[in-house]
């Protein structure tokens, strides 16, 4: 199973960083009733390539048992 999380960060973080050559240098992340929105860098995405990796971890621990 640790195999498979490896494997699955690792592929989410290929993807991820193959994507960041076609979005534009700053993403749109919030926008406010305003209407004003708040932005990030285009790497920003490139912390959330664990996050498939630990749900796929946390439903599988939770429907092992």
């Amino acid at each position: 199973m640790k195999k498979k999380c490896i494997i699955i960060t690792f592929a989410t973080f290929v993807v991820l960083a193959a994507l960041t050559f076609l979005l534009p240098q700053e993403i749109p992340l919030h926008f406010g009733v305003s209407g004003s929105g708040s932005v990030v860098n285009k790497y920003f995405i490139l912390l959330f390539a664990p996050v498939p990796a630990i749900l796929y971890w946390a439903i599988v621990k939770k429907y092992k048992n």
